[in-house]
């Protein structure tokens, strides 16, 4: 039996674990959920030894003990599949598996031919196809997640933890991940599972232990709780029954700027339909991986598109590069500032120039007196807090860099622009202004497009949202629809079968 009791964690002023508890028995499947940030993936770090409590007590078969490390963790028989990977890129797929774990003889040497068995049994056990010496990165994510698996296994814990193990994982890897939980349940092991995804909980979980706001508000056997059950525990609120999220029925006043029919961007998105009116701010809500950046990329032109068809500004479009979409009037903002959105060494003047550079004619001149009128303008307007103009943009905080990238494109006036989690790592009072920026563009017209893992920011900023779900759209919400409880359940996939007339349907 492994308990925790009583858990406290503090990072600064946040409290992530409020007197936090939870057990799992041998031979049991515990689910364990709750909203983004109700601290679950904090337990989870508790028990593999990642995050050192501020108090409380962890039991191991009613005996207290300490894990200060993931070393201690492992002596207790403790192994962990994590959603973001602990394999090394760099290595093959038998090194990865064996590194720590390698049988030897009685000499202490490594026994290869132990190894070799090893390798092939754990590979045939979970169906995966590659070969052992192979690099982990040269295969697909769903490969990857399911050798993480297979390498927590080969360590024959007697507590396996789950992290959100199924997110990347394909409709027929999932079953043989299942199949392969019973088998160790029927050996005695005990598992606790994180996942959102409602389905799976009920398919292979015996109980289940629910966390909102770092405190553990319920637990039982997972035939005691419905969906609203879940819902309601996970919100505090129950859905409405009366107004279904996926009941929406679209401003036929409004004149649309873009319609977006059976999209599909294999292998994330398929038979996708969304519209956006002009000044109209658009949510994309959902969990990690569900389509989202692939979908925002297609209207791009960064991302091929297998089927569908996009109309936009009254015309069929299929851009093949950001280069034409951005000529034809679109904007582009990603919350990964270092990597896709600013360049960090250039001056401020640079940055908010980029965009401008980018649209105007090859060979065209710009005077150093424009320039400058226009980064200073777009620095004044958007109230970015800098140095100088010359100053590099990595001199700037977070939050006025990514106000930095906003100016950039605004000052473009593009038709429609797309936003990818923009204000991901950004300050709370950034965050607002960056929100009070959108609103006011939205207002004068401009159709705005935003996707965001943070459900407060799309219920705040959005004036309807689509909620993805495995690629496709499992509710449409706005209005008095347009709930936290709502939307924690769109996305995880609890509309059922109801479709709606333009989202398609929710599988």
């Amino acid at each position: 039996m492994f308990e925790l009791r009583a858990i406290e964690k503090r990072f600064d002023a946040v409290v992530a674990l409020n007197g936090a508890h939870l057990q799992v028995a041998p031979g049991e499947i515990r689910a364990l959920l709750g909203s983004n940030g109700s601290g679950k993936s904090t337990m989870i770090k508790v028990l593999a030894g990642l995050v050192n409590p501020n108090g409380g007590q962890v039991l191991v078969d009613g005996n207290p003990v300490e894990i200060h490390n993931g070393q201690d963790s492992r002596k207790l028989g403790i192994a962990t599949a994590f959603q973001d990977l602990s394999l090394i890129p760099t290595m093959s797929v038998r090194d990865n598996i064996l590194l720590g774990n390698e049988p030897c003889n009685k000499f202490g040497v490594v026994d290869k031919k132990a190894c070799d068995a090893l390798i092939d049994s754990l590979l045939k056990r979970f169906h995966i196809d590659c070969d052992p010496n192979a690099y982990v990165q040269t295969l697909m994510p769903s490969v990857q997640t399911m050798l993480e698996v297979a390498k927590a296994v080969s360590l024959k814990p007697r507590l396996l933890l789950l992290d959100e193990v199924t997110a990347s994982l394909h409709y027929d890897e999932i079953e043989v991940l299942f199949s392969v939980m019973r088998e160790l349940k029927e050996e005695g092991v005990a598992m606790l599972y994180v996942t959102h995804r409602m389905n799976e909980v009920f398919q292979v979980c015996d109980t289940t232990t629910i966390m909102r706001s770092g405190e553990t508000v319920t637990e039982g056997k997972m035939s005691d709780f419905t969906l609203d059950d879940i819902v309601y525990y996970m919100t505090g609120q129950r859905p409405d029954k009366a107004s279904k999220a996926a009941e929406h029925v679209a401003d036929e006043n409004g004149e649309v700027l873009l319609n977006v029919k059976d999209l599909a961007v294999y292998p994330k998105v398929r038979d996708l339909n969304l519209r956006a009116c002009k000044g109209e701010i658009v949510g994309i809500g959902g969990l990690q991986g569900q389509g989202q950046s692939e979908f925002i990329r297609a209207l791009l032109g960064a991302e091929p598109i297998q089927d569908g068809v996009i109309e936009y500004d009254g015309k069929q479009v299929h851009f093949k590069s950001p280069t034409q979409a951005v000529n034809a009037g679109m904007g582009f903002i990603s919350g990964e500032r270092n990597r896709e959105a600013m360049f960090p060494v250039r001056t401020v003047e640079e940055n908010i120039l980029a965009g401008k550079v980018a649209k105007g004619k090859l060979f065209a001149y710009m005077t150093p007196k424009s320039n400058h009128a226009f980064a200073n303008s777009a620095v004044e307007k958007y109230n970015i807090k800098i140095g100088a103009l010359d100053h590099p943009a990595n001199s700037l905080s977070g939050g006025n860099q990514q106000k930095l990238v906003v100016a950039r494109w605004i000052a473009m006036q593009p038709k429609l622009l797309l936003l990818d989690d923009p204000t991901k790592g950004v300050d709370i009072h950034s965050r607002q202004e960056i929100h009070r920026i959108l609103r006011q563009c939205a207002d004068e017209g401009m159709t705005i497009i935003i996707s965001s893992s943070e459900s407060e920011e799309l219920l705040d900023v959005s004036d309807r949202i689509y909620v993805f779900y495995e690629g496709c759209v499992s509710a449409v919400l706005e209005g008095a629809n347009k709930t936290p409880e709502l939307l924690v359940a769109a996305m995880m996939g609890m509309t059922g079968s109801e479709v709606t007339a333009e989202g398609g349907k929710a599988e």
